[in-house]
Parts: C-alpha cells; structure tokens; sequence
C-alpha cells in the first residue's frame, strides 16, 4: 500500500500539473506503481474536461468553437504541457532530416525551432477542430476519459516494449527501475478493463480505437527504432499527443 501511495504521488509529479513539492525516493516499486498507476491519469483529464462542459452547459453557455479552444487549452495545463513540449522537441529532431546521433542531440536542445513550432501549431488547430466537431455531435462523455486513457495505456505499452536510445534521461533512468513484469501484467488488466467494458455495454467504438492504439503504437515503434534508434521522454510525449489526435480524428471520420 506504502507503495501504491508514494506511486500516485510520483505519477502526479512527473506527469501532471498538481504540485507535489516533496522529494520521494525512486525506488523500483515505486517507479513500478508509478507506471502502473499512469493510465489512470485519464480520469483526472476527463475530470477536468466533462466538468468545464457541465459548466459550460449549465450556466456559461460558451459557443462549441470557444468551448474546444479552452478544453485543448485545459488539456495541456492539466499534465504541464510536458507532452506537447516533447512533441515539438520531436518534431524539431524529425524534421530536421539528420542522422539518428544529430537527432538525439536536437531532442537534448532547449530551443524551439521552425519545425517544432509549425508541427505544434497543426497539431493544436487538428485537435480544436476534432473536439468542435465532437461536441456538434455531441459524442458521449465516455470519450473524454476513454481517448486519453487508451492515449496513456498506448504510451505504457510502448515504454516496456522498447530500449532506451540514450543512458541519460528520465525515461532511461526509470526504464532500469521499473519491473516489467508487474507493469505488463498490470497492461494486460486494462486492455481485459477495456475490451470487457466495450463488450458488456456494446461500445463498438470503444473497441476500434482500443485496436487503432494498438496499432498505432506498433507502427510508432518501427518509426521510432529507425529514426532515432530507440526510446526518449521526448518520443513518449509525442507519441500521447499523436495517439490522441489519432483516436479522435478515428471517432469522427471513420466511426
């Protein structure tokens, strides 16, 4: 249980904005509750969105445009901006079209280049324009919490399965940490969650997109390994705000 609490402690800490100003040790069963735990992020996310629309509903009354540009906006504050920060860091190394060793170097580089700072910009207006057309089509609550949920088990299930490209760094650092066994059989639980759920209560949807992650996280790899011959923090950052868009622009275009 000590664990399981100093786990939840250090999710929040390195992947959200609540401030937990204590210094916790990083031990290995703590780095492994901490991955085990991250998925559920999602609830504090969907938390923070279904509440602003029933605000929004109830007494504000804000256009739809208005309500997907502040809910993108909720999005980022609620985990920090670190995955957009590595998306752009991801971007700028991508596009940068240098070899694999130039492209860690620029994923290490504080600066924002042109490439960063236009695949962001896509990337910001692609996700205002999915959450616009989802409350036109006033999609079911369910999604807000279900995309960033299977966003964060994508994540998770591309943490265990890849090598560091790098010794130094966070992700190198707790990927010597964590136990893989415990956080695999933890994976499995959600997908059983997931896949249950979708079939006891006839989410077709749900199901798709549960198969899109995975596919998506299976084609991130292979991208991955041959441009920068591994995993980063950086590279997981993306990959959640990539996986993202990827489920929402599957909900609305082809669901």
């Amino acid at each position: 249980m000590k664990h399981f609490y100093t786990g939840i402690l250090l999710c929040l800490q390195f992947f959200s904005a609540v401030p937990i100003k204590r210094e916790l040790p990083l031990t290995n069963q703590n780095v492994t509750a901490m991955y085990a735990i991250m998925p559920l992020l999602s609830l504090l996310t969907g938390a923070a969105t279904i509440g602003f629309l029933q605000l929004n509903q109830h007494w504000l009354h804000l256009s739809p445009l208005v309500v997907a540009i502040i809910l993108t906006i909720v999005m980022i504050a609620v985990t920090g901006g670190i995955h957009t920060d590595g998306f752009i860091d991801t971007s700028d190394a991508f596009f940068s079209y240098r070899d694999q060793e130039k492209r860690l170097t620029i994923l290490d580089d504080p600066r924002v280049g042109a490439f960063g700072v236009l695949a962001v910009v896509s990337l910001l207006l692609l996700k205002i324009a999915f959450l616009y057309e989802a409350l036109l089509r006033e999609v079911d609550m369910l999604y807000f919490i279900a995309v960033p949920l299977l966003a964060r088990l994508a994540m998770l299930l591309y943490f265990m399965t890849m090598n560091s490209a790098k010794t130094t760094g966070l992700a190198a650092y707790f990927k010597e940490r964590v136990q893989q066994r415990t956080v695999g059989i933890v994976c499995a639980i959600y997908s059983m969650l997931v896949i249950g759920y979708a079939l006891y209560t006839g989410e077709w949807s749900l199901l798709i997109l549960y198969s899109v992650a995975l596919l998506g996280v299976l084609y991130y790899r292979h991208w991955s390994k041959k441009n920068f011959a591994g995993m980063t923090g950086d590279l997981l950052g993306a990959l959640y705000e990539g996986m993202e868009l990827l489920l929402w622009g599957t909900l609305l275009l082809f669901i």
